[in-house]
């Protein structure tokens, strides 16, 4: 799963640093969200033997991301890498724009308040500047203002990630001024 994951971010975010696409894939591979796809998207629980012992006992969620991760490495060894990615993001694809909001709660936006407020005791504005596609499939792109001057822009496939999106860019930007 790490190489699905390590290889659609670099692809989907080329520009970003190796700290933020980590975090990104920590998030995509982590047990709870294997878990949740584990019983959201195939309700494995049904299908897993369990003792006596434990038979008034909930599976638990390491028991689950545990039996995914065995599934798709059967499907790996069975199909091979290109029919395996393929089955992790229909698997994954719910839950992947998610995964990132929850993965950049570093919070740059707070982070260039922060800044923001030291320097020149005003707040950062976002504003969408541009959102395309169908309803169901829109991108953003949001810019981060103080004043009239636009300090950064971000992309995303909402308007969260696109402003986490821009402020890290300003972030960037004014590290290197």
């Amino acid at each position: 799963m790490k190489l699905v994951f390590s290889t659609y971010l670099y692809n989907r975010f080329p520009d970003s640093g190796e700290g933020l696409l980590t975090k990104y894939r920590s998030r995509l591979v982590s047990d709870d969200l294997i878990a949740t796809i584990a019983e959201k998207k195939l309700n494995l629980a049904q299908h897993i033997k369990i003792s006596q012992a434990m038979k008034h006992q909930r599976i638990s969620r390491s028991i689950l991301a545990d039996a995914l991760e065995a599934i798709v490495g059967a499907v790996y060894i069975d199909k091979g890498l290109e029919f395996t990615e393929a089955f992790i993001m229909a698997l994954w694809q719910d839950f992947i724009e998610q995964a990132l909001v929850d993965a950049i709660e570093i919070d740059f936006k707070s982070m260039l308040q922060e800044q923001l407020q030291k320097k020149h005791k005003e707040h950062p504005v976002y504003k969408t500047i541009q959102s395309d596609g169908p309803a169901h499939k829109k991108s953003f792109v949001v810019g981060v203002f103080l004043g009239d001057k636009c300090l950064g822009q971000g992309a995303g496939l909402n308007k969260k990630i696109a402003g986490q999106a821009a402020a890290k860019n300003a972030l960037d930007k004014i590290k290197e001024s």
